[in-house]
Protein backbone atom coordinates (compact mmCIF):
# COMPACT_ATOMS: atom_id res chain seq x y z
CA UNK A 1 0.00 0.00 0.00
CA UNK A 2 1.00 3.47 -1.09
CA UNK A 3 1.94 5.81 1.48
CA UNK A 4 0.85 9.37 0.76
CA UNK A 5 0.23 12.80 3.21
CA UNK A 6 -1.88 15.32 4.32
CA UNK A 7 -0.55 18.52 5.57
CA UNK A 8 -2.00 21.67 7.21
CA UNK A 9 -0.45 24.53 8.35
CA UNK A 10 1.07 23.46 11.38
CA UNK A 11 4.64 23.45 9.35
CA UNK A 12 4.59 26.82 7.97
CA UNK A 13 4.50 27.78 11.34
CA UNK A 14 8.06 26.30 12.79
CA UNK A 15 9.29 29.34 10.62
CA UNK A 16 6.59 31.86 10.79
CA UNK A 17 5.04 32.32 13.91
CA UNK A 18 1.94 34.59 11.93
CA UNK A 19 1.00 31.97 9.48
CA UNK A 20 -1.97 31.01 11.35
CA UNK A 21 -5.13 31.55 9.53
CA UNK A 22 -6.08 33.65 13.17
CA UNK A 23 -3.58 36.08 11.67
CA UNK A 24 -5.19 36.28 8.18
CA UNK A 25 -8.43 37.18 9.02
CA UNK A 26 -7.38 39.12 11.98
CA UNK A 27 -5.47 41.53 9.22
CA UNK A 28 -9.03 41.51 7.10
CA UNK A 29 -10.63 42.86 10.36
CA UNK A 30 -9.12 46.71 11.15
CA UNK A 31 -12.49 48.91 10.69
CA UNK A 32 -14.63 46.05 9.73
CA UNK A 33 -16.09 44.50 13.15
CA UNK A 34 -17.29 46.10 16.58
CA UNK A 35 -15.60 45.46 19.66
CA UNK A 36 -17.59 43.08 20.89
CA UNK A 37 -17.32 40.97 17.51
CA UNK A 38 -13.93 41.06 17.97
CA UNK A 39 -13.48 39.62 21.21
CA UNK A 40 -15.80 36.97 19.96
CA UNK A 41 -13.78 36.07 17.24
CA UNK A 42 -11.41 33.04 18.90
CA UNK A 43 -14.42 31.17 19.52
CA UNK A 44 -16.41 31.23 15.98
CA UNK A 45 -15.38 28.33 13.39
CA UNK A 46 -12.97 30.34 11.10
CA UNK A 47 -15.06 30.17 7.99
CA UNK A 48 -17.87 31.49 9.72
CA UNK A 49 -15.58 34.78 10.64
CA UNK A 50 -14.59 34.72 7.41
CA UNK A 51 -18.61 34.72 6.14
CA UNK A 52 -18.85 37.53 8.86
CA UNK A 53 -15.93 40.03 8.36
CA UNK A 54 -17.31 39.99 4.44
CA UNK A 55 -20.85 40.71 5.07
CA UNK A 56 -20.10 43.21 7.28
CA UNK A 57 -17.97 44.89 4.94
CA UNK A 58 -20.28 44.30 2.06
CA UNK A 59 -23.16 46.36 4.07
CA UNK A 60 -20.97 49.04 4.83
CA UNK A 61 -19.32 49.86 1.40
CA UNK A 62 -21.51 48.47 -1.67
CA UNK A 63 -18.17 48.30 -3.39
CA UNK A 64 -16.28 45.74 -1.38
CA UNK A 65 -16.10 42.54 -3.71
CA UNK A 66 -14.82 39.43 -2.29
CA UNK A 67 -12.10 39.08 -5.30
CA UNK A 68 -10.83 41.68 -3.76
CA UNK A 69 -10.61 40.14 0.04
CA UNK A 70 -8.95 36.93 -1.71
CA UNK A 71 -6.57 38.63 -3.42
CA UNK A 72 -5.13 40.25 -0.17
CA UNK A 73 -5.32 36.84 1.65
CA UNK A 74 -2.76 35.64 -0.93
CA UNK A 75 -0.61 38.57 -1.15
CA UNK A 76 -0.46 37.88 2.82
CA UNK A 77 -0.06 34.06 2.25
CA UNK A 78 2.74 34.80 -0.34
CA UNK A 79 5.45 35.77 1.81
CA UNK A 80 5.43 32.72 3.91
CA UNK A 81 9.08 31.13 3.75
CA UNK A 82 9.74 27.53 3.64
CA UNK A 83 12.14 25.63 5.58
CA UNK A 84 14.04 22.68 5.73
CA UNK A 85 11.13 20.07 7.25
CA UNK A 86 9.29 20.93 3.51
CA UNK A 87 12.34 20.33 1.88
CA UNK A 88 12.79 16.39 3.75
CA UNK A 89 9.01 15.91 3.03
CA UNK A 90 9.42 16.53 -0.59
CA UNK A 91 13.18 14.27 -0.57
CA UNK A 92 11.20 11.57 1.01
CA UNK A 93 9.52 8.51 -1.11
CA UNK A 94 6.12 10.61 -1.15
CA UNK A 95 4.65 10.77 -4.38
CA UNK A 96 1.72 12.70 -3.36
CA UNK A 97 1.59 15.49 -0.67
CA UNK A 98 -1.96 16.34 -0.36
CA UNK A 99 -2.24 19.94 1.49
CA UNK A 100 -4.78 22.65 2.87
CA UNK A 101 -2.26 25.49 2.36
CA UNK A 102 -2.16 28.07 -0.34
CA UNK A 103 1.45 28.54 -0.35
CA UNK A 104 3.91 26.87 -2.53
CA UNK A 105 6.60 26.69 0.19
CA UNK A 106 6.73 22.30 -0.46
CA UNK A 107 7.45 23.30 -4.40
CA UNK A 108 9.78 26.34 -3.53
CA UNK A 109 11.82 23.90 -1.25
CA UNK A 110 13.12 21.45 -3.85
CA UNK A 111 14.58 24.27 -6.23
CA UNK A 112 12.67 22.98 -9.30
CA UNK A 113 10.10 24.31 -11.40
CA UNK A 114 6.25 23.72 -10.37
CA UNK A 115 4.38 23.72 -13.50
CA UNK A 116 0.60 23.61 -13.10
CA UNK A 117 -0.72 19.50 -13.67
CA UNK A 118 -4.75 19.95 -13.12
CA UNK A 119 -6.13 17.06 -14.79
CA UNK A 120 -9.27 19.38 -15.45
CA UNK A 121 -9.28 22.99 -15.45
CA UNK A 122 -11.29 24.69 -12.55
CA UNK A 123 -11.54 28.30 -11.93
CA UNK A 124 -12.95 28.14 -8.40
CA UNK A 125 -12.74 24.80 -6.69
CA UNK A 126 -9.72 21.97 -6.46
CA UNK A 127 -10.84 18.44 -6.71
CA UNK A 128 -8.19 18.14 -9.40
CA UNK A 129 -5.61 21.38 -8.31
CA UNK A 130 -2.05 20.17 -8.02
CA UNK A 131 1.51 21.35 -9.48
CA UNK A 132 3.94 18.58 -10.41
CA UNK A 133 7.38 19.24 -8.86
CA UNK A 134 9.36 16.51 -10.79
CA UNK A 135 7.92 13.25 -10.34
CA UNK A 136 5.98 14.18 -7.51
CA UNK A 137 2.70 15.68 -6.71
CA UNK A 138 1.44 18.72 -4.77
CA UNK A 139 -2.28 18.98 -4.63
CA UNK A 140 -3.42 22.47 -3.38
CA UNK A 141 -7.08 21.32 -1.97
CA UNK A 142 -8.15 24.26 -0.73
CA UNK A 143 -6.63 26.69 -3.28
CA UNK A 144 -3.43 28.59 -3.97
CA UNK A 145 -1.91 31.69 -4.24
CA UNK A 146 -1.72 32.32 -8.20
CA UNK A 147 -5.55 31.97 -8.47
CA UNK A 148 -7.02 34.03 -5.44
CA UNK A 149 -10.39 33.29 -6.57
CA UNK A 150 -9.74 29.49 -5.63
CA UNK A 151 -8.13 29.93 -2.04
CA UNK A 152 -11.40 28.35 0.05
CA UNK A 153 -12.08 30.40 3.46
CA UNK A 154 -15.71 31.10 3.64
CA UNK A 155 -18.64 28.77 4.58
CA UNK A 156 -20.25 29.24 1.34
CA UNK A 157 -17.02 27.84 -1.16
CA UNK A 158 -16.75 25.08 1.74
CA UNK A 159 -20.52 24.60 1.00
CA UNK A 160 -19.52 24.30 -3.00
CA UNK A 161 -16.61 22.64 -3.00
CA UNK A 162 -18.10 19.43 -0.81
CA UNK A 163 -20.92 19.54 -3.31
CA UNK A 164 -18.40 18.99 -6.67
CA UNK A 165 -16.44 16.75 -4.42
CA UNK A 166 -19.52 14.31 -3.58
CA UNK A 167 -20.79 14.63 -7.10
CA UNK A 168 -17.66 13.59 -8.48
CA UNK A 169 -17.33 10.78 -5.78
CA UNK A 170 -20.18 8.71 -6.07
CA UNK A 171 -21.56 9.91 -9.37
CA UNK A 172 -23.20 6.21 -11.02
CA UNK A 173 -21.74 6.60 -14.49
CA UNK A 174 -18.60 5.46 -16.18
CA UNK A 175 -17.00 8.52 -17.79
CA UNK A 176 -13.69 9.94 -18.53
CA UNK A 177 -14.06 12.18 -15.21
CA UNK A 178 -15.66 9.35 -12.59
CA UNK A 179 -13.91 8.22 -9.81
CA UNK A 180 -11.19 5.90 -10.99
CA UNK A 181 -11.57 4.92 -7.20
CA UNK A 182 -15.05 4.19 -7.67
CA UNK A 183 -14.78 2.11 -10.56
CA UNK A 184 -11.95 0.11 -9.09
CA UNK A 185 -8.87 0.98 -11.35
CA UNK A 186 -6.68 1.27 -8.18
CA UNK A 187 -3.41 2.21 -10.73
CA UNK A 188 -4.63 5.62 -11.81
CA UNK A 189 -1.58 7.36 -11.01
CA UNK A 190 0.25 5.16 -13.81
CA UNK A 191 -1.98 4.69 -16.63
CA UNK A 192 -1.47 7.94 -18.89
CA UNK A 193 -4.39 9.82 -19.79
CA UNK A 194 -6.36 8.42 -16.59
CA UNK A 195 -7.93 11.92 -14.79
CA UNK A 196 -8.11 11.16 -11.19
CA UNK A 197 -8.49 13.27 -7.97
CA UNK A 198 -6.53 14.01 -4.46
CA UNK A 199 -9.51 12.42 -3.49
CA UNK A 200 -8.84 8.76 -5.11
CA UNK A 201 -5.17 9.53 -3.37
CA UNK A 202 -6.86 10.04 -0.31
CA UNK A 203 -8.74 6.93 -0.15
CA UNK A 204 -6.57 4.31 -1.81
CA UNK A 205 -3.33 5.02 0.07
CA UNK A 206 -2.24 4.73 4.02
CA UNK A 207 -2.64 8.63 4.84
CA UNK A 208 -0.66 10.30 7.12
CA UNK A 209 -2.79 13.49 8.22
CA UNK A 210 -0.51 16.01 10.59
CA UNK A 211 0.08 19.95 11.26
CA UNK A 212 -4.00 19.66 10.43
CA UNK A 213 -6.23 21.15 13.30
CA UNK A 214 -9.63 19.52 11.74
CA UNK A 215 -11.78 21.91 12.05
CA UNK A 216 -15.48 21.02 11.88
CA UNK A 217 -15.82 23.99 9.43
CA UNK A 218 -13.58 21.46 7.04
CA UNK A 219 -16.17 19.62 6.20
CA UNK A 220 -15.00 18.65 2.55
CA UNK A 221 -12.16 16.97 4.80
CA UNK A 222 -14.40 15.52 7.33
CA UNK A 223 -16.91 14.06 4.56
CA UNK A 224 -13.54 12.36 2.80
CA UNK A 225 -12.56 10.82 6.29
CA UNK A 226 -16.52 9.54 6.66
CA UNK A 227 -16.60 8.34 3.18
CA UNK A 228 -13.19 6.48 3.26
CA UNK A 229 -14.53 5.03 6.19
CA UNK A 230 -17.79 3.94 4.89
CA UNK A 231 -16.21 2.74 1.90
CA UNK A 232 -13.96 0.05 4.56
CA UNK A 233 -17.21 -0.93 5.77
CA UNK A 234 -19.24 -1.82 2.67
CA UNK A 235 -15.55 -4.27 2.33
CA UNK A 236 -14.28 -1.69 -0.46
CA UNK A 237 -10.04 -1.86 -0.39
CA UNK A 238 -9.09 1.47 1.09
CA UNK A 239 -5.63 2.73 2.80
CA UNK A 240 -5.21 3.06 6.52
CA UNK A 241 -5.30 7.07 8.06
CA UNK A 242 -3.45 8.22 10.60
CA UNK A 243 -4.33 11.43 12.20
CA UNK A 244 -1.15 12.95 14.49
CA UNK A 245 -2.65 15.05 17.36
CA UNK A 246 0.23 16.98 19.13
CA UNK A 247 -0.34 18.95 21.50
CA UNK A 248 2.09 20.60 24.54
CA UNK A 249 -0.27 21.48 27.62
CA UNK A 250 -3.11 19.67 28.91
CA UNK A 251 -5.72 18.46 26.55
CA UNK A 252 -8.74 19.57 26.35
CA UNK A 253 -12.24 17.94 26.50
CA UNK A 254 -13.35 19.14 22.97
CA UNK A 255 -9.88 17.69 21.74
CA UNK A 256 -10.72 14.36 23.00
CA UNK A 257 -13.85 14.57 21.59
CA UNK A 258 -12.35 14.82 18.31
CA UNK A 259 -10.17 11.82 18.92
CA UNK A 260 -12.90 9.94 19.61
CA UNK A 261 -15.19 10.77 17.26
CA UNK A 262 -11.93 10.35 14.45
CA UNK A 263 -11.43 6.87 16.17
CA UNK A 264 -15.45 6.08 15.34
CA UNK A 265 -14.41 6.99 11.57
CA UNK A 266 -11.99 3.90 11.29
CA UNK A 267 -9.07 6.79 11.56
CA UNK A 268 -5.92 5.58 14.09
CA UNK A 269 -5.06 8.70 16.37
CA UNK A 270 -1.50 9.00 17.33
CA UNK A 271 -1.23 11.71 20.06
CA UNK A 272 2.44 13.15 21.43
CA UNK A 273 3.18 15.77 23.38
CA UNK A 274 5.25 18.12 21.90
CA UNK A 275 7.18 19.39 24.92
CA UNK A 276 10.25 19.65 22.93
CA UNK A 277 8.46 21.77 20.53
CA UNK A 278 6.98 21.64 17.04
CA UNK A 279 9.92 21.74 15.06
CA UNK A 280 11.47 18.18 16.70
CA UNK A 281 8.02 16.80 16.38
CA UNK A 282 8.30 17.43 12.28
CA UNK A 283 11.57 15.98 12.54
CA UNK A 284 10.73 12.91 14.72
CA UNK A 285 7.38 12.25 12.12
CA UNK A 286 9.30 12.68 9.03
CA UNK A 287 12.10 10.71 9.95
CA UNK A 288 9.52 7.59 11.17
CA UNK A 289 7.01 7.91 8.44
CA UNK A 290 7.90 9.17 5.48
CA UNK A 291 12.07 9.06 5.07
CA UNK A 292 11.89 5.08 6.78
CA UNK A 293 9.71 4.39 3.27
CA UNK A 294 13.11 3.99 1.34
CA UNK A 295 14.25 1.15 3.86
Amino acid sequence: MATSLLIGNGINRVTNHDASWEHVLNALVPGTLSGQALEHMKHKPFALVYEEILLTRMSNDKRVDEPAMKQRIAELVDGLQFNGLHRRVMDSPVRHVITTNYDYGFEKATRLSYPRSHLIRESKYSVFRRRAVGAKFVWHIHGEVEAPNTITLGYDQYSGYLQKLRNYATADRETKNGSPFKMGNMDFDTIPGTVYSWLDVFLRDDIHIVGLGLDYTEIDLWWAVTYKARKKAQGFHVGRTFYHDWYTREVEEQVLARRSLLRALSVEVMPRDCVNGYETAYDTFITDHLEKLND
